[in-house]
């Protein structure tokens, strides 16, 4: 529990808190800004809070100051420091107020979660604390929506946070992260179409693709009908490949036909023999007995050595040649094996093949279309599928919490009415809540019916403490109130709340006021910081 706060800015240095109620009283005549708002917005403080910091009045008239404060669990002391302006750390301290250890504040309100043993699934120590501390500036004050944490918060928040708080979120979380999955899978799948990653149609395209497809399939099985088996297995992509080999194929070919060519040019080179003219020189001489004979040997043997080096440049030609055409004859094999394998059957003509790319292209298209139409569907209703679950099972589970709301806000309403008045009446809708007084609108009776429901919260849950400020109080009735103040006085738990108008009460109420009362503030120097600003 909290046992005291203390700081050498106030006029009283040191305020010790009741394990009950404890009571930060006013005047009688109910004056304003003396700082009993002010010193609620530091209890918030102590647990947490943060508001404190962010208040401009005081940053501007009492300056950076520390705040001192105790808490005490069983047998164990443990004293800590939080300075006005340092909003995120918090100091341990020594039994002097001495500080030793700066620690986060995250791991602060860790530490106090545990040691109020609260440690609920998915619900911070802030979370469920700092919506029951109710105090003018917080702006959770607001008696239509008790279940709010501010104005501004979604009611889907608020009425989670009450489930956590009394422990039936369990059921929930698994099936939350299940729609939160689907929810996140359905809007990236519908990022990746609006950035053209995936196809995008209407529904009105797909039924046309879907006759389109049907259409392009008895095409292109009647193309097929006219050849070989196999083609009917042949995809977009092998048909390409095919296109792309015979075409290979066929410059493999004609480079051939041009190395055949010349081929058999050189062959007919190679068989041609020079004539000997020797065996007539015989015979020349008989008719010119002058001819110079032996100049003819040396012409004709010359010629003969001319012929023997033609014949060896050429047989060199030709085994090379007869190489190059043994590699094209090993490549046109190659080529023709590989389309024999992409479409079993040779004779495809390149029109065939092309017209048959072009389909499958075409309905591969389609058909990718349509699938992605298919999977956002899919994607759809899951996510439906997942939302309508979970919001099945949360009725289920809030229906439980109201109903024992309800029943507890009925009773602690009789022990203030004696049945006189209506209870509060919490009742959960598809998009919220909504929490009134059946047959009653008056101010006094609504913020009655705030009251009661944090009693009941209080009651009901591991919820540890409870402030209330008395811009929550003095609304309610006078006799209302003496029936509530017996109550903080009787719940078991820790309470603090702010009041005025003492002795607008009877006697027995001005004295358990009184004695509970552990902040006393007036005018004329008695303020919280011993002076008015205001």
């Amino acid at each position: 529990m909290l046992r005291e706060i203390y700081c050498d800015k106030f006029h009283q240095k040191q305020i010790v808190f009741n394990p009950g109620l404890s009571v930060v009283l006013g005047t009688n005549t109910g004056d304003n800004s003396i700082g009993k708002s002010t010193f609620l917005l530091i209890v918030d403080y102590v647990f947490g809070g943060s508001t404190y910091a962010g208040t401009a009045d005081i940053i501007e008239n009492v300056g950076s100051h520390d705040i001192y404060f105790t808490f005490v669990f069983g047998k164990e002391t443990f004293k800590f420091c939080r300075n006005s302006i340092s909003a995120h750390t918090v100091w341990k301290c020594n039994d002097s107020y001495e500080k030793v250890e700066e620690i986060a504040l995250t791991d602060y309100c860790k530490w106090l979660d545990l040691k109020y043993a609260i440690s609920l699934p998915e619900l911070s120590f802030r979370d469920a604390v700092g919506r029951y501390i109710r105090v003018y500036g917080k702006n959770n004050c607001d008696e239509r929506h008790p279940l709010h944490y501010r104005a501004t918060e979604k009611a889907e928040k608020a009425c989670s946070a009450l489930l956590k708080l009394f422990d039936a979120y369990a059921p929930l979380k698994e099936t939350e992260a299940e729609a939160q999955h689907s929810e996140a899978e359905l809007a990236a799948y519908k990022k990746a179409q609006s950035l053209q990653f995936i196809a995008k149609i209407t529904k009105r395209d797909y039924v046309k693709n879907e006759k389109e497809i049907r259409n392009l399939s008895n095409q292109i099985e009647e193309l097929s009908s006219g050849l070989e088996r196999g083609l009917l297995d042949v995809d977009a992509e092998a048909s390409e490949q095919a296109i792309y080999i015979k075409r290979l194929l066929s410059r493999a070919r004609r480079s051939k036909s041009r190395v055949r060519a010349r081929w058999n040019m050189l062959d007919e080179n190679g068989n041609y023999a020079f004539s000997s003219t020797t065996d007539s020189f015989a015979d020349l001489l008989q008719f010119f007995p002058d001819a110079a004979v032996a100049h003819l040997d040396e012409i004709e043997g010359f010629h003969k050595t001319i012929s023997s080096v033609f014949k060896a440049e050429l047989r060199a030609e030709r085994s090379k040649l007869e190489k190059e055409l043994a590699e094209y004859d090993q490549i046109i094999h190659e080529y023709e094996d590989q389309l024999q394998e992409l479409v079993q059957n040779p004779n495809l003509s390149k029109v065939i093949l092309t017209r048959h790319a072009e389909l499958l292209r075409e309905k591969d298209r389609m058909q990718k279309e349509n699938d992605a139409y298919e999977k956002l569907q899919q994607l759809k209703e899951a996510r439906n599928a997942d939302s309508e679950r979970l919001k099945t099972i949360k009725q289920r589970q809030l229906a439980l919490v109201s109903y024992r709301l309800n029943d507890e806000m009925s009773r602690l309403n009789d022990a203030i009415y004696e049945g006189s008045y209506n209870a509060p009446v919490l009742n959960f809708t598809d998009t919220g809540y909504d929490f009134f007084t059946p047959d009653d609108t008056g101010t006094g009776i609504a913020y009655k019916g705030l009251v009661v429901y944090d009693l009941a919260v209080l009651n009901l849950t591991k919820l540890p403490i409870l402030v209330h400020d008395s811009v929550v109080l003095k609304q309610i009735s006078d006799d209302a109130i003496e029936k509530i103040i017996e109550l903080y006085s009787t719940c078991g738990k820790q309470i603090i709340i702010a009041l005025d108008k003492q002795d607008s009460y009877s006697e027995k109420t001005s004295r358990l006021l009184s004695d509970s009362a552990v902040l006393r503030l007036t005018s004329n120097g008695q303020e919280l910081f011993g002076r008015s600003w205001g």
